[in-house]
């Protein structure tokens, strides 16, 4: 039955979030001098974030497929998009309140809320998505798309750096891949073994996420500031 909750999606994105929460965490300790682990520089640190990312985004492919796969229910379908633009609007009033200099304009979930968009066309098309997939990161190669033109009219209002910027390209081919795999879903023989807990943190995704960084960051700032 398609409208059955995927336990093995639930896992994966319950380990995507505990990774993320680990690489956050990291992310404070690195920023406020307690280590100096390469986040961004070592290609473990680069894969990992790939990894991470990699999850929430064919998590997010897969669910469009189990949610409309038998046809787009559009109320349910704006339901969704509403949500997730107010969580979008949330981190990036919250980020710039405390990191006006690098506030998140297109995080991840400003990412989700486009692809969804753009990838609710092709979720009975699991073939065209994996080749769409396949073209942009082909593209990617070569810097192609390239819409620098775009940060360069947006420049003057925008940060120079954010904390937390994925851009479309070439982030979007998870979703695709995402769309291709709710269709032949080879992640449920991965995701074999059942933790219930780690399935619910996977269940409530969007919350923790919205909260973590709050709870990790103060906790790391508190500290920073006892011991100095």
């Amino acid at each position: 039955m398609i409208n059955t909750r995927d336990s093995a999606l639930d896992l994966m994105r319950g380990i995507a979030i505990i990774m993320m929460i680990a690489f956050h965490f990291i992310y404070d300790l690195n920023s406020f001098g307690f280590s100096d682990i390469p986040l961004f520089t070592h290609w473990a640190g680069i894969a990992w974030r790939c990894l991470i990312v990699f999850l929430f985004l064919s998590a997010v492919g897969i669910s469009l497929v189990i949610a409309h796969g038998k046809g787009i229910k559009f109320k349910k379908f704006l339901k969704r998009l509403l949500y997730l633009g107010i969580a979008a609007l949330f981190v990036s009033a919250g980020t710039y309140v405390m990191f006006p200099d690098g506030w998140v304009y297109f995080g991840i979930l400003h990412l989700i809320w486009f692809s969804t968009i753009i990838a609710i066309s092709f979720v009975n098309l699991p073939k065209t998505s994996l080749l769409i997939a396949a073209l942009i990161l082909i593209g990617a190669i070569f810097d192609q798309p390239n819409l620098s033109f775009i940060s360069y009219l947006l420049e003057p209002y925008l940060p120079l750096g954010s904390v937390d910027y994925y851009p479309l390209f070439p982030w979007l081919s998870f979703v695709f891949i995402g769309i291709y795999l709710g269709h032949n879903p080879y992640y449920q023989k991965i995701f074999i073994f059942r933790l219930n807990w780690l399935e619910a943190i996977g269940k409530h995704a969007l919350i923790i996420y919205l909260t973590h960084q709050i709870v990790l960051f103060s906790v790391v700032s508190l500290a920073y500031n006892l011991l100095n």
